[in-house]
């Protein structure tokens, strides 16, 4: 839930709520010059990003193919950063950096400072969420060395809440609200509510994850205020939902109940699916906390059929990795094994050997409780390959590699692959890790039964 929630907020600076409605655009969209279609494509870039990602990339290529028309350079830099950010929200961020890339020359040579400063914030929220943070800093820092130099206050405060984001992801959270608090200082002398918000929906998060309840729902509370009378629908179903969020972490779940079902409702009357997607897990959550489960699993799925919708494939992958090891905790290993493979089958089409990684070691475990040791053999030598793997190749060969470690998975082994076992068994170091390994696992599975037979015994003792 959380990490979901921090990377929606990593976005805040970066986008805005058009004035008229999409309809409306598009029906302006119809009549309208050459050059206002640029403008009205910008705009409709800037609307659909979040909840239709594919249907901004295709306004943002028309954007792009009509200003190469006029020879509008500018125009063409602009819809190549909007395009950039569309393929984020479709989760393909080596794209979205190239095509960042290839703005910021057209930038520097039109010298846009304001779009140079923008492609360099949006290749620090790409680095970001990449965790690169060192590179995510860097591109922030000079964005905000532009902003303070053309004294673009408002830039300044949009940067330094950035930066805040980077050192809140890092743990760093006295650095990170160190930097939410310059940026709601200046936010507080611009008179800017809605940057004034922003500001207080940062801090809340901050609050939230050092359980500083009160303090977050607070900090919420007064954002939720700010934009109801700056009347921004967007975020204040957002509000609701962390808002909600926080109240399900500090027990009040009833209540988190309550903001979660404000939130759905007017994210629903929003479109807004990566929102609706959202919140539908934050109430299956909250089944799952009542031991709901078939009520819990819809909301789940539900969840889970428009982040494909959208294609958010990276966090499909994830969620059900996640919702594996809530079962593994739970001792359902049979329902954790399905969660985990399904993950495995969509990280590999996206090619992600992370999450591929933790997948397998999770399966390992599962395994090994139920007692399948030739199974969790099995996961864990492939848990232990692609570890080597992901230490040892450069970007250029991960492609390939996951193909082959994914391959593995699925493919009968051939004689030149048992041989191959046979040898790598041989050598001791491998089999010393994969030894180690294996009693880990079942060390922990011994650890899980006993601490939930204590928790069953503590019940009963109330």
């Amino acid at each position: 839930m959380k990490k979901i929630f921090l990377i929606i907020l990593l976005l805040f600076p970066l986008l805005t709520i058009a004035d008229k409605s999409v309809d409306s655009l598009k029906t302006l969209l119809i009549k309208a010059s050459y050059k206002e279609k640029i403008n009205i494509l910008n705009q409709l870039n800037i609307k659909l990003r979040t909840s239709e990602p594919k249907e901004a990339l295709k306004y943002s290529e028309l954007e792009y193919a009509i200003s190469f028309k006029l020879k509008d350079s500018i125009g063409m830099a602009t819809s190549l950063k909007n395009t950039a950010l569309a393929w984020y929200f479709l989760g393909e961020i080596d794209q979205s950096i190239k095509i960042t890339l290839k703005a910021l020359i057209l930038f520097e040579k039109t010298k846009d400072i304001s779009g140079i400063s923008a492609c360099y914030n949006n290749l620090g929220l790409f680095y970001c969420k990449i965790a690169d943070y060192s590179k995510a800093l860097g591109y922030y820092e000079k964005s905000l060395q532009i902003d303070t130099k053309k004294n673009d206050i408002k830039g300044v405060a949009a940067t330094l809440s950035n930066i805040g984001e980077v050192y809140h992801l890092q743990g760093n959270y006295f650095k990170a609200l160190e930097y939410y608090n310059q940026s709601l200082e200046i936010e507080k002398a611009l008179k800017n509510n809605e940057g004034i918000g922003e500001s207080l929906i940062n801090i809340g998060a901050l609050y939230e994850e050092n359980k500083k309840y009160a303090n977050s729902i607070n900090s919420y509370s007064q954002a939720l205020d700010i934009f109801k009378k700056s009347s921004n629908p967007y975020r204040v179903a957002l509000c609701y939902n962390n808002i909600g969020s926080t109240m399900f972490d500090f027990g009040e779940i009833e209540k988190a109940k309550s903001f979660f079902d404000k939130a759905l409702l007017l994210r629903k009357q929003l479109s807004d699916k990566s929102g609706i997607a959202t919140t539908l897990r934050n109430i299956g959550g909250y089944f799952d906390f009542k031991n709901k489960e078939d009520s819990a699993l819809d909301y789940f799925f539900k969840s889970i059929l428009i982040e494909l919708e959208i294609g958010n494939k990276e966090d499909v992958a994830i969620l059900l990795k996640n919702k594996g090891s809530l079962y593994f905790y739970k001792e359902n290993y049979e329902t954790a094994i399905n969660f985990f493979q399904n993950s495995i089958e969509i990280a590999t089409e996206i090619e992600s050997l992370p999450i591929i990684s933790e997948d397998y070691f999770n399966l390992s475990q599962c395994y090994a409780g139920l007692k399948d040791f030739e199974n969790a053999y099995k996961y864990s030598k492939l848990y232990i390959d692609i570890s080597d793997s992901l230490n040892s190749l450069n970007a250029g060969l991960f492609k390939n590699d996951v193909k082959i470690i994914a391959s593995a998975d699925n493919s009968s082994k051939n004689s030149s692959e048992n041989k191959k076992t046979e040898e790598q068994t041989n050598d001791f170091s491998k089999f010393l890790a994969w030894f180690l390994l294996v009693f880990l696992i079942i060390v922990s599975i011994l650890y899980l039964r006993l601490l939930n037979k204590n928790r069953k015994i503590n019940n009963e003792n109330l």
